[in-house]
């Protein structure tokens, strides 16, 4: 009988899993398909290492750091601060780009995914890339994920969008495989790097079953205000909450706006302010709310809103997790049209509707597009499920390891 070789995965990220779903997305999945598989993160925060053991609880995967910010003593975290901001200074001035300005610390998650040996490492987020780059150069086996197009986001003097290009071209003409987050990204990439090999389209979807019992019966909710919510992993400027402020200022029916997330400095008094002249309309601010609490909260809701501001590429093109978690929840959903979301909301006409934040008084007519109307999405689950779940974005990835079980030297043992 040939013996079953060895199969074992690495994860790479920059974030706390609990900030970053699609990475533990991904490790059940390679769990379910046999794989022994190692997270390998950077650990800044007690209260997100906290959350991030609570979702891998049950599971059989390991979560490591390849560098502990809670633990070391404050010289060194003084060294890797420092250390950082020399070279956000250095890019800022003489545009000289290196992995310091990307992260504290890349060639640590380097030689500590080095030690892993694993048949296949999947980076996540800038740093890993980087890290990604160097483990091939060392003869493993790389996949990488363009949960966002990184050299066109965040668009600052001391982001090294050079070296993110370079990252960027380097993964997807010698990755094993890569994947985006929308057809729409993945077709982009292709042009701007002249590359013809194939990227694989993994959805932010969630489970089916994490679908939330609908609490709701009709837009209006038996109330005389429209409850609406907006939620992301941190709430700023330049993420479209502006507009939303502009736009109520014409809207006579009073509105709930709901607000949910990590709010950056400052900008609560914005909000708050904003809203102590918008008489009609009422704002409640929601904290960071942990993954499995999200979708059954989603779903008390009449419309959630997918609002992004027309600011870099990155943002017109993929698709975040909330619009795909609105329409899981059951409740409508206004986006603005960038062109990931209308990839999307092709699939959804009842559920969805597309604005163009340039023009005023549009999110007032989408608001009365969904009044008065038995918002049943029933139908439309069907098409998410088949489509954006989860289980769906699952198959692909079977798919995409079967492929490739020669080059990873694993013949025998996956399910």
């Amino acid at each position: 009988m040939e013996q079953i070789q060895r199969k074992k995965i690495c994860l790479l990220t920059d974030h706390h899993i609990a900030i970053n779903p699609r990475v533990w997305k991904e490790a059940f999945f390679y769990e379910k398909k046999g794989f022994d598989v190692v997270i390998l993160s950077m650990w800044q925060s007690k209260d997100l290492l906290k959350k991030d053991f609570e979702i891998l609880k049950g599971h059989n995967i390991f979560y490591k750091s390849y560098l502990n910010l809670i633990e070391v003593n404050k010289a060194t975290h003084l060294f890797f601060r420092l250390r950082k901001r020399l070279a956000a200074e250095l890019q800022k001035r003489f545009k000289i780009g290196s992995g310091w300005a990307i992260s504290y610390s890349p060639e640590l998650m380097y030689k500590k995914a080095l030690k892993e040996n694993a048949n296949l490492y999947a980076a996540h987020l800038e740093c890993a890339f980087y890290a990604g780059r160097k483990l091939i150069k060392a003869g493993k086996k790389v996949c990488f994920d363009f949960e966002d197009w990184y050299s066109r986001d965040y668009l600052i003097a001391t982001r090294p969008v050079k070296l993110l290009r370079a990252l960027e071209k380097f993964a997807l003409n010698h990755g094993l495989f890569c994947t985006a987050t929308s057809h729409a990204m993945a077709s982009a990439l292709q042009k701007a790097y002249a590359v013809n090999k194939e990227i694989t389209v993994i959805y932010n979807g969630f489970s089916i079953n994490e679908t939330a019992k609908k609490q709701i019966s009709s837009a209006t909710n038996g109330n005389a205000y429209t409850k609406m919510i907006w939620f992301s992993r941190t709430i700023g400027p330049a993420r479209g909450i502006e507009y939303l402020i502009n736009e109520l200022t014409l809207y006579e029916h009073p509105v709930e706006l709901n607000v949910l997330g990590k709010m950056k400095k400052g900008f609560k008094f914005f909000l708050e302010n904003g809203f102590k002249k918008l008489k009609k309309h009422t704002l409640i601010l929601h904290d960071f709310m942990p993954h499995p609490l999200l979708q059954s909260f989603l779903a008390k809701f009449e419309i959630g809103l997918a609002i992004e501001e027309n600011i870099n590429d990155n943002k017109m093109l993929t698709v975040s997790n909330k619009m795909l978690q609105y329409i899981q929840a059951g409740i409508s959903v206004i986006a603005s049209d960038t062109k990931g979301q209308q990839e999307v909301a092709a699939y959804f006409p009842k559920t969805v509707q597309i604005i163009n934040t340039g023009k005023a008084g549009m999110l007032g007519s989408a608001i009365d597009f969904f009044a008065d109307k038995n918002n049943n999405h029933k139908e439309e689950q069907a098409i998410f499920n088949k489509t954006f779940s989860w289980e769906a974005q699952e198959i692909t990835l079977s798919n995409l390891i079967e492929k490739h079980l020669n080059e990873l030297n694993i013949k025998n043992g996956i399910n």
